[in-house]
């Protein structure tokens, strides 16, 4: 399992607590592990009930500077009695007096006597789940321990101007890591350029300004005789049937790529799909627009009799420049999804 790709939930589960060393855990981090292993049980610091929490926090009482933060671990009756050396009422950080340390410290180690320490605990546990549960609010990393609780997305969501829950190709949080970008009114190349290397690893660059030639309906087709605004010279006359246009167009660039990062951008590729959904979250339809696809240096195949390779998509005749890249396919992504 590869711990970048799976949920804090999953790693718990494949990390058991006891493998690893007290001193190896941080406060936050054990938390985190306790809230995402139990998905059955209510958030470390929403629970209504102690019978609802299957751990209990406490202060180890010492009048040393805390050399960690976790103190000791230890399993009682199915609890995960945890003990820290600070974030509480005792010791040289803490609220009360040093000499009520000490003699909490004397009566539990000289007598054996952790009444008052004990006693103590229910507080320290209150307070410290408490404080990790703001820490968990404000951070969404710790969100997604526990999808069903969590609520950060849906905060950004909102910024970008996006529905939670809303049917789409891309990946949700993809969404989400672009949304600085979406989130303007007036979207900018280079933040479409970046977004879109940024998710599919490749160098992308967009070329504005590409001309293409536009159809003029036949309404609007200047007709000698013919009344109309299209007849008017200066006005709304046109010769022929199709004008050059260039400020409504432009190209991504895509490359160099390797040739199987070359045939999932062609037509039938799997990441073509992915790619005219995030111009589309970019510009919508109001641009016209294509991709060139560039495959880097020696990586073109040369055609050969018998070669499952096809002409015009993923071989080229002769040998291409061992320094420059290879022009590919040239090609408009919407007609290649609706063909």
């Amino acid at each position: 399992m590869n711990p970048f790709d799976a949920p804090m939930a999953e790693i718990a589960r494949h990390v058991p607590l006891p493998d690893r060393p007290v001193w190896r855990y941080e406060f936050y981090g054990l938390m985190r592990w306790l809230s995402a292993v139990r998905q059955d049980k209510p958030p470390v610091g929403e629970a209504l009930r102690p019978q609802q929490e299957t751990f209990r926090l406490g202060q180890k009482p010492s009048m040393a500077f805390a050399p960690r933060e976790i103190a000791d671990l230890r399993q009682d009756g199915g609890l995960l009695r945890i003990r820290l050396h600070g974030l509480g009422l005792l010791g040289p950080n803490g609220a009360m007096p040093l000499q009520f340390t000490d003699f909490i410290r004397d009566r539990a180690e000289a007598h054996q006597d952790t009444t008052l320490a004990d006693f103590l605990d229910v507080f320290h546990h209150r307070h410290l789940s408490a404080m990790y549960r703001a820490w968990a609010n404000s951070q969404a990393a710790a969100g997604l321990d526990r999808p069903q609780d969590e609520r950060f997305s849906r905060y950004v969501d909102r910024l970008a101007g996006c529905e939670a829950g809303q049917p789409s190709v891309l990946p949700g949080h993809a969404r989400l890591c672009a949304a600085a970008h979406l989130v303007r009114e007036a979207r900018n190349p280079a933040g479409m350029a970046s977004t879109l290397s940024n998710f599919f690893g490749v160098p992308i660059e967009v070329e504005e300004f590409v001309p293409r030639w536009v159809r003029i309906n036949d309404e609007d087709v200047t007709l000698l005789g013919a009344p109309g605004q299209a007849s008017m010279l200066g006005d709304g006359a046109f010769a022929g049937e199709h004008i050059l246009d260039c400020q409504h167009g432009f190209r991504l660039i895509i490359g160099p790529l390797s040739l199987e990062d070359y045939l999932s951008f062609t037509p039938t590729g799997h990441n073509l799909p992915l790619l005219v959904e995030w111009v589309r979250a970019f510009v919508g339809f109001e641009f016209a627009w294509e991709a060139e696809l560039r495959i880097a240096p020696r990586a073109a195949p040369g055609a050969r009799v018998g070669s499952e390779e096809r002409l015009g998509w993923s071989t080229w005749l002769g040998e291409g420049d061992a320094e420059t890249p290879t022009t590919g396919m040239i090609f408009d992504p919407e007609e290649a999804m609706t063909a």
